[in-house]
C-alpha cells in the first residue's frame, strides 16, 4: 500500500491554518476516518502550524512553514516544520505544563496533540524544529 503525500510550502502568516485544516477535509475520502479522529487530527493540526507560526518563525513573514500530509487507508502522518534556527526543549515545556493550570496558554497545545494523536515525534535540525503526529485511521 503506497503512501500519497502533499506538501505545502508557505509564509509565516496564520491564515495559512485554516488552509491547512482545508487540507485534511480534502483527504477525509481518503482516510476513510470517522468524525471524531477527523476532529482530533484537525485540532492537531491547527496546533502544530500556529507554534510554527507564532512561537518557532515568531510571526516573521520571511520565515517558512513546511507541512506535509502523508496517507494510506491505514494511517496519516503530518510533519509541521519552522525555520527556528534555536532548539525547542520540548522536554521543558512538558515539565511546565504539568507544573502550571491545565488552563493556561503555554505549552497546551502540545499537550493536545499528544493526546490526540498516536504517535507525536519532535525533531530538530539546524534548519528548523519540527513535529511528527501519526494517526491510525
Amino acid at each position: 500500500m503506497k503512501d500519497q503525500e502533499i506538501s505545502l510550502d508557505f509564509e509565516s502568516n496564520i491564515q495559512f491554518t485554516e488552509f491547512c485544516a482545508f487540507i485534511l477535509s480534502f483527504l477525509k475520502k481518503s482516510l476513510k476516518i470517522n468524525e471524531d479522529d477527523l476532529f482530533k487530527i484537525e485540532i492537531s493540526i491547527r496546533e502544530a502550524v500556529n507554534n510554527a507560526i507564532i512561537h518557532g518563525n515568531k510571526n516573521n513573514s520571511q520565515k517558512r512553514v513546511f507541512v506535509k500530509f502523508k496517507w494510506n487507508k491505514k494511517h496519516v502522518v503530518i510533519h509541521v516544520k519552522d525555520e527556528n534556527p534555536n532548539k525547542i526543549d520540548f522536554t521543558k515545556i512538558k515539565e511546565k505544563i504539568n507544573k502550571k493550570n491545565l488552563l493556561s496558554f503555554q505549552g497546551r497545545g502540545i499537550l493536545i496533540i499528544e493526546n490526540y494523536m498516536d504517535k507525536v515525534e519532535f525533531l530538530y535540525s539546524k534548519n528548523g524544529n519540527e513535529i511528527v503526529m501519526e494517526k491510525m485511521t
